[in-house]
């Protein structure tokens, strides 16, 4: 019988092609040039030349991202910097945060960005006096003093029974239902309070990898680090000539202070000058001091006090004492203003603290993204957010990121993860958790991987097709064959992965139903960018002072609290 090549109709089969070949189907191309003039959106999915123009594709829609690539596989020349570039040469110009190991995206970048129209902000943990400064604890300070002072919300309105109170648009006519309702929110916000702080005890305080060793340790100094948060939080209530923590030294340099003061007693006393054993019983910070150091034996509390100086010791670093001491810009400025923001984070690779700091400054951002965009009418950011994560495998585990990813997606605010290897997800997240991560990231641009396993799920990801046997030629002659068999193999086969060109990579979008066989011309072969204008970091200047004795507390042992 002679083969009918329809028979495989209606079986598994993707699609799979080049850049060129979408072009002859009628997908759409824009060309670098004529990005300020057309309403391009999506992420990068193809940039190469055509006739002598540097042309690009777009995803049908903004998405995350996950970029994967092998050391030294060219992810940062050929993805990284072209979507910074074409990002800010767009009309409609996306807000970013991207994480910068080397420093080589801000030097590289910052430059064009600030002639595109953006306010580019460095915070530089190389080098404190080149670097903004951003304090991660000032999140919890703000949340705290809005739920102690609840009740200057309310407002004195005339009505047609005379004046009442009013809060959250609500009128009171008994002082009691308002009472209630202060109290009410006071709680519901100082719960908010207790998930911001084990949030960053959680962040600050990390548990050994190695499986054998006891989690008590740390989670006892992780303990520790909550009784101080609490403990300066509640001294921002004292009175003026008490000497209260305020917003400029609610800090990590703080904490160090205080503790320094710290003198262990015999096997009964420990010796922290009252800073937590003249609280009362009604204080938060006493109760959790009281479980883990004050009344436990030396040798236990010892160890756990050890593991909290070695967990706080990146801190004694004077430039990470410094750029965390205080805020020189607000959070908050990173969207709905006039104009674009585009915030690099400098920071030295080999240190895990560096991307702790990092970690904590990327939720700190999301969150509170998430509460404005709850509050307009869509629901979402006018102009879309992209964080561009790079060494996001390094990363330290963010709390309940398989709901944030999701979450932010519907808010117009996406994450450009890129990644070595699935592997290292897992490593971070658990398989499970790391599984519903990658289902989110609509958009899978992959250079290569020196990991077997990623290997295997990216082919996976790419789907099959159905073709008849090459075993079926054996029954009969050319297209003439007496009996054939059809078998279903990998589209893109992880041979075919293994042996990627320079540039090339393989691109898939959910519900595009097809696989793209794609090109990404390194930034410094693309003659749109010999323009490009190399800056320093050393002339970045910070913008605050952080030797102010303001930022200092100035802590004296066996005071007087009495508040608790």
């Amino acid at each position: 019988m002679k083969i009918d090549e329809s028979i495989i109709d209606g079986y598994e089969n993707t699609e799979m092609y080049t850049y060129s070949e979408l072009i002859d189907r009628g997908f759409d191309v824009t060309a670098y040039d004529g990005l300020p003039d057309n309403c391009a959106t999506g992420v990068l999915k193809a940039n190469y030349y055509a006739d002598g123009k540097l042309v690009q594709l777009y995803s049908e829609r903004d998405s995350h991202v996950g970029v994967i690539a092998a050391t030294r596989q060219g992810k940062t020349t050929s993805y990284v910097i072209p979507t910074i570039l074409s990002f800010a040469h767009r009309k409609t110009k996306c807000g970013m945060m991207i994480s910068d190991p080397k420093g080589e995206l801000y030097r590289l970048t910052a430059d064009r960005l600030a002639k595109e129209g953006y306010d580019v902000k460095l915070v530089n943990f190389r080098d404190s006096s080149h670097s903004e400064c951003w304090n991660p604890l000032t999140p919890v300070f703000r949340k705290y003093r809005r739920a102690v002072e609840v009740a200057e919300e309310v407002r004195l309105v005339q009505t047609p029974d005379g004046y009442r109170n009013e809060f959250r648009g609500k009128v009171y006519n008994s002082q009691e239902n308002l009472d209630s309702d202060l109290e009410r929110e006071k709680r519901l916000r100082l719960d908010e309070v207790a998930g911001l702080i084990d949030n960053v005890a959680q962040v600050f305080v990390t548990t050994p990898e190695k499986a054998n060793v006891d989690p008590y340790w740390t989670d006892s100094a992780r303990d520790v680090l909550k009784a101080f948060l609490w403990a300066m939080l509640e001294d921002s209530d004292l009175p003026p000539n008490k000497n209260p923590v305020t917003e400029d030294t609610f800090s990590f340099n703080t904490i160090i202070g205080i503790v320094a003061t710290f003198r262990d007693g015999d096997d009964t006393d420990y010796n922290d000058g009252g800073y937590f054993s003249a609280r009362g019983e009604n204080s938060r910070a006493f109760v959790i001091a009281k479980n883990t150091i004050l009344e436990n034996g030396k040798p236990t509390r010892k160890c756990i006090m050890a593991v909290f100086m070695t967990q706080l010791s990146p801190f004694y670093d004077m430039t990470m004492r410094r750029i965390t001491s205080c805020n020189t810009f607000e959070l908050c400025s990173l969207y709905g203003g006039e104009r674009p923001v585009a915030v690099f984070i400098a920071y030295r690779d080999e240190l895990k603290i560096h991307y702790r700091i990092i970690s904590q400054l990327v939720q700190s951002a999301y969150s509170g993204m998430i509460e404005y965009a709850n509050r307009l009418p869509d629901g979402k950011l006018s102009v879309p957010f992209y964080f561009v994560l790079d060494e996001f495998g390094n990363f330290p585990r963010i709390t309940d990121f398989e709901t944030v990813i999701s979450a932010c997606g519907g808010r117009n605010i996406y994450f450009i993860l890129i990644l070595q290897s699935y592997a290292q997800l897992d490593n971070v997240y658990q398989s499970e958790v790391a599984e519903i991560i990658r289902d989110n990231l609509n958009v899978h641009v992959f250079f290569g991987s020196n990991n077997p396993k990623t290997l295997e799920l990216f082919s996976a990801e790419c789907g099959k097709r159905t073709r008849i046997s090459p075993l079926s030629a054996l029954n009969g002659k050319s297209a003439d064959i007496d009996n054939f068999q059809l078998e279903t193999i990998p589209l893109v086969p992880v041979s075919r992965l293994s042996r990627l060109a320079e540039g090339e990579c393989i691109v898939t979008e959910a519900n595009s139903g097809y696989v793209l066989i794609s090109s990404m011309v390194r930034y410094f072969r693309c003659k749109e960018f010999d323009s490009l204008v190399k800056i320093s970091d050393a002339d970045y200047r910070c913008p605050a002072d952080t030797f102010d004795p303001k930022y200092e507390y100035r802590y004296t042992r066996n005071s007087v609290r009495g508040l608790f």
